[in-house]
């Protein structure tokens, strides 16, 4: 009991500190209502305390004034909630410094999945996964040094060692010339793109292909092509840099599409950029990415823009800490993969010679080349 009502006065000089509570003013006296503790659970490993907001306290205060909170609660907080209802978790943990990429290690997670995503640890030392064939769409964003391109190998590593080709093809648009060039020449890739000149015709082509299951889902009377008779691949679309095509206007507009219209017919979309840019991320197509992991954001107003409040608080010295936002913002360690191990792992999976400078190429086999043979009749 004693506990608990230490804990409650903590709560409350954090409330003081961070300016979260009511002023009222009756004559000469100020007096200050602070939110209402409803509970608090204190364990080994954490504290969390649920409370809700005053009617005319800014809920926004959580966020601005996180920096307060922290300086007394401790620097490992989460903060959920919206409107009035909130918590605040206090972790008694810390995240490892390093995690290297291990496939072997998380196959068994994510062995029951059918397009897995496995990219880290959270502070109690569970994996951060989810099914990409149910949560279709994503957003990648970050400083430089945030290991964005590490996140993106260790998804796309695993996608390739997990599914087959006829289970998975996939678009990488890598606008940066950097990171995607190491999955050239893998069998799954229908199209590997570099310049805006490049994205046209396999963006051409899988817009009719997004027609055409559409057209076979009124055929046969489904909603989602995961109920087709036949099985159809699922493709996920990859830009990385999007940033770079913000004028390319045609081009943006597919993209929101695939990301908006895709997921009912097994089009899946990721994209990457560094700083996110609130004209790119306007509201439907922000709206539209379902999940969100953000690096090391420069400033609030920067990690609002990426959806993932709280990450400019990301320490600038802990590499590949990051944090994701689907139904609560939580931090974790990503794994992660270099540029040399990530060849050595993708080396058996090589169909073709890569070319010095990769090119764009739709592979024959590939549903790409289905639908232009197709056309062709």
């Amino acid at each position: 009991m004693f506990e608990k009502l230490k804990l409650r006065g903590k709560l409350i000089q954090a409330f003081r500190t961070a300016e979260i509570y009511r002023v009222i003013k009756r004559g000469d006296r100020t007096s200050y209502q602070f939110p209402k503790i409803h509970q608090i659970d204190h364990q080994n490993t954490y504290t969390r305390y649920a409370f809700s907001l005053l009617n005319g306290i800014d809920p926004e205060l959580l966020t601005k004034k996180r920096w307060a909170l922290r300086q007394v609660l401790g620097s490992n907080i989460e903060v959920n909630g919206s409107l009035k209802n909130f918590s605040i978790t206090v972790h008694h943990k810390s995240l490892p410094k390093m995690l290297n990429y291990d496939y072997e290690v998380i196959h068994p997670h994510i062995e029951k999945m059918e397009l897995p995503v496995c990219i880290g640890q959270e502070i109690y030392g569970n994996p951060v996964l989810w099914d990409f064939a149910d949560l279709e769409t994503l957003l990648i964003s970050g400083e430089i040094g945030a290991g964005k391109s590490s996140l993106m190998r260790v998804i796309l590593t695993t996608w390739v060692k997990y599914a087959s080709p006829e289970d998975l093809r996939l678009v990488l648009v890598d606008l940066k010339r950097a990171d995607l060039g190491l999955f050239h020449g893998i069998e799954h890739v229908d199209a590997l793109c570099f310049e805006a000149k490049d994205m046209r015709k396999p963006f051409s082509l899988l817009r009719a292909e997004m027609y055409r299951r559409g057209d076979l889902l009124l055929e046969h009377g489904f909603t989602h092509i995961s109920r087709l008779p036949f099985k159809l691949p699922r493709i996920v679309v990859v830009v990385d840099e999007m940033s770079i095509i913000k004028r390319e206007t045609d081009l943006v507009e597919m993209i929101q599409q695939f990301a908006s219209q895709g997921r009912a017919l097994g089009v899946h979309t990721i994209i990457a950029m560094q700083r996110p840019d609130a004209d790119l991320l306007n509201s439907a197509l922000k709206a539209n990415l379902r999940v969100r992991i953000s690096g090391r954001q420069a400033d609030a107003i920067n990690a609002k823009v990426a959806g993932v409040i709280g990450a400019e608080e990301i320490d600038a010295a802990a590499r590949g800490r990051m944090k994701i936002k689907i139904d609560e913002v939580k931090e974790f360690q990503a794994f992660f993969l270099d540029e040399g191990a990530c060849k050595e792992i993708l080396s058996p999976y090589k169909t073709r010679v890569k070319d010095p400078e990769p090119q764009l190429e739709v592979v024959s086999q590939s549903i790409f080349g289905l639908l232009e043979k197709e056309e062709q009749r």
